[in-house]
């Protein structure tokens, strides 16, 4: 059984394109997770994509564990979306640890 390793609202999402794609979006699809490098905001930045949407990121509060393992080498995750809020433009996203 897989449990999740993190879970968080996608931070930044009204500067990014969900806009263009959250109509079509629907809980459980893949999300793709991005270590960003040389983010002068944030040095653990890791963006959040739906497709080659980009999203916006996980938040700060939550990103550090993910961007020191991707800084590893290790591509170990999967992430999800979890709950969506299309009224209000928030997009709740899970992250597995991929089984292996």
């Amino acid at each position: 059984m897989r449990k999740v390793y993190k879970s968080f609202e996608v931070a930044g999402i009204e500067y990014y394109e969900a806009l263009f794609a959250i109509e079509e979006m629907k809980v459980g699809d893949e999300l793709i997770l991005k270590r960003e490098y040389n983010n002068i905001y944030d040095e653990n930045a890791v963006e959040v994509y739906y497709k080659d949407i980009k999203l916006g990121y996980i938040p700060r509060s939550a990103n550090y564990s993910i961007a020191r393992i991707m800084d590893a080498g290790w591509d170990i995750f999967e992430a999800y979306i979890q709950a969506l809020d299309k009224n209000n433009l928030k997009i709740k996203a899970a992250v597995f640890l991929e089984e292996r």
